[in-house]
């Protein structure tokens, strides 16, 4: 035990492992030299909004709580700043209202008892290297106890578009460690990971013609949102049962995949992480992974983009990031990235 106790403590999250994989090179931006970037993406944006609001409806029971945090944030932009992030979907407030409406009338009875929320997770794993024992750190959104007694960990996601159900697995296999790690630490047995999708894309509201009349044009939305619009337009909610009524059942926006917790698949992924962890703590020289996408995800691709070139890039750090810690809370991991398609209503 005192053998333990000397070994440097070397920690890792998930964000650290997919950010290596993708590439090394933004890996050591974000990771080895501490580079922050200043302006906050939309997607981004977003996510870290519905999160909050998410947390507080299941700390306080008021989503608004957390809501009016970033209400209040928003404020503060200036309006070029607000309309840049407004391209899409329309102010982020309004839309996150809409969502979190629908959210909270759709899983009304969803039986689910929060056990705990938003946990910081420190466990250690087997991996000592060179006098080096290595940690895995990370925030769980939350534990809940569902209809049967059992305890599941709950993962929050906000995308522009939910994936397939035959897909969604395979997209954060770090994400197993989560329920290891809790298990040790809390001393409880989870059941598996819920994967809890919420839609970044706002429902969207009808439109009325110039007759006064509602548009029969097809209109990507869910049952709250369009009920409401009805009622407020002064349109009889009995005339439109026959678009109410599927959308009752199931929203578009939301999606909820429960994947078991298996003990080989969580020992197989704990093994891949673990040789992740070790060459990126081994690596000398972090290479590029230059894709088509570098330059819509990746904050740091003018950056890259002008070392690569030579470019003297002192004011272009100092003007886009900020240098400092990293913080385990809260590492974006949930937050999908926006895609390039139309999600305009259909005609």
């Amino acid at each position: 035990m005192a053998a333990i106790q000397e070994l440097e403590r070397i920690t890792f999250n998930q964000s650290r492992i997919k950010t290596f994989n993708r590439c090394p090179k933004q890996y050591e931006y974000k990771y080895i030299q501490l580079l922050n970037p200043i302006k906050k993406s939309r997607p981004l944006f977003t996510g870290s909004w519905l999160h909050r609001a998410l947390e507080t409806h299941y700390t306080e029971g008021d989503w608004r709580v957390g809501h009016q945090e970033y209400v209040t944030e928003w404020d503060k932009l200036f309006i070029e700043e607000k309309t840049e992030l407004s391209k899409r979907f329309g102010p982020i407030p309004d839309a996150v209202e809409r969502i979190m409406k629908s959210y909270v009338w759709y899983y009304r009875d969803d039986g689910w008892k929060p056990y705990m929320v938003e946990q910081i997770l420190e466990v250690e794993t087997p991996l000592k290297v060179a006098g080096k024992v290595f940690i895995f750190k990370g925030r769980l959104d939350l534990i809940v106890e569902d209809e049967n007694g059992d305890y599941w960990m709950v993962d929050h996601k906000s995308a522009s578009r939910i994936p397939d159900p035959t897909s969604f697995h395979t997209m954060d296999p770090q994400l197993m460690l989560y329920p290891w790690a809790a298990e040790i630490q809390f001393g409880i047995k989870i059941k598996g990971i819920i994967y809890n999708y919420v839609r970044s894309k706002p429902p969207s509201i009808p439109h009325i013609n110039k007759d006064g009349s509602l548009s029969r044009r097809k209109v990507d939305t869910d049952y709250p949102t369009l009920l409401r619009f009805l009622k407020e337009n002064g349109f009889e909610p009995g005339y439109y049962l026959d678009a109410l009524r599927p959308l009752s059942k199931r929203s578009p926006f939301l999606r909820r995949y429960r994947l078991p917790r298996e003990s080989h698949v969580t020992k197989e992924v704990l093994l891949d992480t673990l040789s992740v962890v070790k060459r990126a703590q081994e690596t000398k020289r972090f290479t590029r992974t230059i894709t088509r996408e570098c330059s819509t995800q990746c904050s740091y691709h003018d950056l890259c983009r002008a070392e690569l070139n030579g470019f003297d890039t002192q004011r272009m750090r100092e003007t886009n990031f900020i240098v400092g810690e990293e913080d385990y809370t809260v590492d974006g991991s949930n937050v999908e990235a926006e895609d390039d398609r139309d999600e305009s209503d259909e005609a």
